[in-house]
């Protein structure tokens, strides 16, 4: 049963190198015909099917010659890290050089993270996701590129226009709670319910205070007095403390109503959606001149 197992997987992957190594002919082909776009179209399925270096090698030089310079920067940087400096060091001295021509013709884009949760953050350098760390090194292609990064609590996002041979620095700030305000027609809204029940539980208190004095002024005037037994009520008396129970027991449910819009205002401030803080700046460095937009969610 083994044996019939090693022998389907073998027989499985022969086809597949098969392919790989047509496709990786045809690309070369086209290549030479300068046909670039279906070129590339046959080394990256070919590299699918059989990720060889030599593969990756063409593909990159294929990218460089549609323009996607940082991607074939990266392409070709990877195959010089990848090399054995033994067995092919030809090969990655040539992708070497060829990643350190590229260079003058790219930006770079450092992003400086202050939040220390790595682990709970996810970055994206111009649509490329990018292993987080405290500061981040990415060569781009020159224009407006976007750096967004994500934490549970918080979306950053920051537009910069980037030159060849430029270098913009884009600082990322703790996300925790967002630097952007709160909707200030949830915030109005917040304040008033919550005003109103303060107000409310004011007006509350002034009735318990009423219907405390009115039970007292009962006894005060000789309506009321206590024995051993209880109280004893004169008809007028008896009136004036079931008054006053009345009132304390109305007193009591305003200032619960109170309490309940407190409460209200307190979660509508706490649930308000925030703004979109959007902030424009000028960015110059010995190489660079742009602006930079910043965006918090």
């Amino acid at each position: 049963m083994l044996i019939l197992l090693l022998v389907a997987n073998t027989a499985y992957a022969e086809p597949a190198q098969q392919r790989a190594a047509k496709l990786f002919e045809e690309g070369k082909e086209l290549a030479k015909l300068a046909q670039y776009p279906e070129a590339c179209d046959r080394f990256a399925t070919s590299y699918e099917l059989d990720p060889a270096l030599g593969t990756q090698l063409n593909f990159a030089d294929c990218q460089e010659h549609l323009g996607n310079l940082s991607r074939a920067f990266q392409l070709f940087e990877d195959v010089a890290n990848r090399s054995d400096p033994k067995s092919n060091a030809v090969r990655a001295q040539y992708a070497r050089d060829r990643a350190k021509a590229l260079l003058p013709r790219l930006a770079t884009v450092v992003v400086k993270i202050a939040d220390r949760r790595l682990g709970q953050i996810a970055v994206t350098i111009g649509g490329r996701k990018v292993t987080p760390a405290a500061e981040l090194h990415e060569r781009v292609d020159p224009g407006d590129i976007e750096v967004v990064v994500t934490a549970p609590e918080q979306r950053f996002a920051q537009t910069a226009h980037t030159t060849a041979r430029g270098t913009v620095t884009i600082d990322v700030p703790v996300l925790g709670a967002s630097s952007a305000g709160r909707r200030r027609g949830w915030v109005y809204g917040a304040v008033g319910i919550g005003t109103g029940g303060v107000l409310t539980m004011s007006v509350a208190g002034v009735m318990g205070l009423y219907a405390g004095r009115h039970y007292h002024k009962a006894f005060a005037d000789g309506e009321c007095f206590s024995t051993a037994s209880g109280d004893r009520c004169t008809l007028r008396g008896r009136e004036m403390v079931d008054d006053a129970r009345a009132r304390a027991n109305l007193a009591t449910g305003v200032f619960i109503g109170g309490v309940a819009l407190l409460g209200a205002g307190i979660a509508m401030y706490m649930l308000a959606p925030r703004e979109q803080a959007v902030e424009v700046r000028p960015v110059m460095t010995p190489s660079t001149v742009g602006i930079v937009i910043d965006r918090a969610f």
